[in-house]
Parts: C-alpha cells; structure tokens; sequence
C-alpha cells in the first residue's frame, strides 16, 4: 500500500528571472508573467529603462524625441498651474 500512495509535494515558484525557488516576504507575482524575487523584478526594470510599462527602448529616435517634448510641454504647464512665475518657459 505504500507504493500505491506517495506523499504529494507542492510544486516549487521559481523567480522568471533567476529560476530559483520564491520563498517568503521576499517574493512577488508579476502579472502576466508569474513569481519573481523583488531585487530580480527592479533590476530588471532598471536595466530595460521602463517606466509604468512603457519600454523606452522599443522607441526610435523619433518617438522619443516626442516623449520628451510631451514631457517638457507638461512641466511647463504644471509650472504655471502652480504659480511658479518665477521660472523662465522652456523652449524645446
């Protein structure tokens, strides 16, 4: 009989990053994707330079260039909503 029944083992996370068991506080779920430790998940942000899951790598040159247009356009206007007259209006 026991041959027959053979005690069941939970299968183990592994981090999608570094295929080693996620285990405790440090662990994560990263959607879509599956478990991660939390240093693998940020340095994996940090190294594919994204930012709110938009990979400013997969940008050609053009596209980027109108990011930071975007981005300079809204600091500007979130200057002068403030009320920060002081500072000069950035020509881009």
């Amino acid at each position: 009989m026991e041959d027959i029944v053979k005690e069941y083992e939970a299968p183990k996370m592994k981090c999608i990053y570094c295929n080693r068991t996620v285990l405790g506080e440090n662990g994560m779920s990263v959607d879509g994707k599956g478990p991660a430790h939390r240093q693998c998940f940020q340095a994996d942000e940090a190294l594919r330079r994204t930012f709110q899951n938009l990979d400013i790598t997969a940008l050609n040159d053009q596209e980027l260039t109108e990011l930071k247009d975007l981005v300079l356009g809204e600091e500007n206007y979130r200057k002068r909503q403030s009320g920060d007259e002081d500072d000069d209006v950035e020509l881009f």
